[in-house]
């Protein structure tokens, strides 16, 4: 498509200096599709490895307990829910988000998530985009808070 980036890439430090890389790409050939989630700290690292050939297991490494890399089960589905949760196509995680938001109306209570944490979470992506079309520029992201 014409104006649209096919394959981007995000950086971000947050208030606490923690660094976040996210690549997007709506062209990369892949089957079945998958998120992909690597994650580092100071003393070790998980990862969702199996999702890269379409099995629901990773590997987590933490330093003093692991001698190495070690397998562990990394589904994206919660398997107790009932089966109309894993119609949404994203795990089930659509599902705990729409029944927050009902109990919440139910209970006349505050959703887990609220407005301005949906914004937070929207946010990123949309000033991410942004950078990019603006020649990969460093922009702020506000915060809700």
């Amino acid at each position: 498509m014409i104006g649209v980036i096919d394959m981007q890439v995000a950086l971000f430090k947050t208030l606490k200096g923690i660094t976040i890389k996210i690549l997007k790409s709506h062209i990369a050939a892949r089957r079945p599709p998958f998120h992909f989630y690597t994650i580092y700290g100071t003393k070790g690292c998980i990862e969702n490895t199996g999702f890269r050939i379409g099995e629901q297991w990773g590997v987590i490494y933490i330093e003093g307990k692991d001698e190495s890399v070690r397998r562990i089960e990394c589904s994206i589905a919660d398997p107790n829910v009932p089966g109309e949760a894993r119609k949404g196509g994203h795990g089930t995680s659509e599902y705990y988000i729409v029944q927050g938001f009902v109990e919440a109306i139910e209970k006349d209570e505050k959703p887990p998530i609220d407005v301005v944490k949906g914004v937070d979470m929207t946010i990123p992506g949309l000033i991410e985009h942004e950078a990019a079309m603006k020649g990969e520029v460093w922009l702020d992201v506000p915060h809700f808070e």
